[in-house]
């Protein structure tokens, strides 16, 4: 006996048959046979109840526990409140369990985080050559669901950033999230995603660790390939709200000329405005601490501008910069950077070369708070004297980015 829904869809698609695609009810989907009749059989919804799950898009399909939560893009990612960070000075096996300590109080039942938790990853990749482990190497993940397979990156079709819903992670049981798709599309003859798996402790902790995947050839005798394992960057928590406006790349966060706390204006609490992520651009001059000295930028192999991108705007995560080459003309101790210092009219008067050389780095990171960011760059150079002098790098605007 056909029901009133299946008998509604078999008239409509008379009319026209490509108007019905798919039925979503619930998490399922649903889809018509070739008589325009839909079975559902087993499902539930409306009054009755229904299905308690989250739901699945058909266009970013659930890979394990990994599910799509909403667009980061279009700002439906909300309340995103940093709950680990791995330290990158720390070496770790990614196949050895860990179990880590939750800077928020998420509850027994992860009842106190949001919808649930996000995570950030990269794997970790190792050459293998006739089966012998070779150069290890850090590569990011690139989200494609068409699985097109992009030059120094893992293209995976699960999503990503990874989302886990609350309800299971309430459950305390181990989870799994596979990172689905064709990766670095190195041979496809022998081919094994690499897993994440996660558990929520139910008191405070979380444990997780990888299970090696691996592209190679296959051969039995010493395979050539790579293997790969899932790091665990960051883990933070979510909400899941309806989208919001995008902000222009012609507005301005912040304009002026500043370090440390800097205050952003525009900007909506989580970030959610801020399209794909933020542009830092820097002073061209990098100061001594008192701000009376000051030399190009460019010298000090501080690269300008910066993007942050939006998976990366939780609030408490801090964003390691990295230096470039030190680019001071010269050789051996007859270095020179074109130095400049504020004159009594409050003008720069420009001393010519002093003699300096690259010293030590020092920092140079920010960090992610509510309508602001912590921002902290400087590094040392070394003068005739072999005194180290630290200049410090300013931002002079943030702008929201397109990709």
């Amino acid at each position: 006996m056909v029901n009133k829904l299946s008998q509604t869809i078999i008239d409509f698609d008379k009319l026209d048959k490509k108007n019905i695609k798919t039925i979503k009810i619930g998490d399922k989907i649903i889809r018509p046979d070739e008589n325009g009749q839909a079975v559902l059989n087993g499902t539930s919804g409306g009054d009755d109840g229904g299905d308690t799950g989250g739901g699945t898009d058909p266009n970013h399909p659930a890979a394990g526990a990994d599910y799509y939560a909403g667009s980061l893009a279009d700002g439906e990612i909300t309340e995103r409140y940093l709950l680990y960070q791995r330290n990158e000075s720390v070496a770790e096996d990614p196949t050895t369990s860990k179990t880590v300590t939750l800077l928020r109080d998420v509850g027994t039942k992860f009842n106190m985080a949001g919808d649930g938790a996000t995570f950030l990853l990269h794997l970790q990749k190792t050459i293998m050559t006739a089966g012998a482990k070779g150069a290890v190497s850090d590569i990011n993940l690139n989200y494609d669901t068409n699985n097109i397979a992009k030059e120094g990156y893992f293209t995976t079709t699960s999503v990503y950033p990874v989302y886990i819903k609350a309800a299971d992670l309430a459950t305390t049981n181990e989870l799994d999230v596979p990172i689905n798709g064709i990766g670095e599309n190195l041979s496809g003859k022998n081919v094994l995603a690499p897993h994440l798996k996660v558990k929520f402790n139910g008191d405070g902790t979380m444990t997780y660790y990888s299970v090696t995947g691996y592209d190679n050839d296959g051969n039995t005798a010493g395979a050539t390939g790579a293997n790969y394992d899932v790091v665990v960057d960051v883990i933070a928590t979510f909400s899941v709200q309806p989208a919001v406006a995008q902000m222009p790349a012609s507005v301005n966060f912040f304009t002026g000329t500043a370090r440390n706390d800097i205050a952003l204006s525009g900007v909506s609490d989580f970030y959610e405005n801020s399209m794909d992520g933020i542009l830092l651009t820097l002073n061209q001059y990098v100061y001594s601490s008192t701000d009376f000295d000051r030399a190009f930028r460019s010298s000090f192999g501080i690269d300008s501008p910066l993007r942050v991108p939006k998976e990366q705007l939780i609030i408490g995560n801090k964003i390691d910069f990295k230096f470039s080459e030190w680019n001071i003309p010269g050789t051996g101790a007859a270095h020179g950077i074109d130095w400049y210092t504020k004159n009594n009219s409050g003008g720069w008067s420009d001393t010519g070369n002093v003699i300096m050389q690259s010293g030590t780095d020092g920092d140079f990171y920010m960090i992610i708070n509510k309508d602001s960011i912590s921002f902290n760059c400087y590094r040392n150079a070394l003068n005739s004297n072999k005194d180290l002098i630290p200049f410090y790098a300013k931002i002079n605007s943030i702008n929201p980015f397109k990709k």
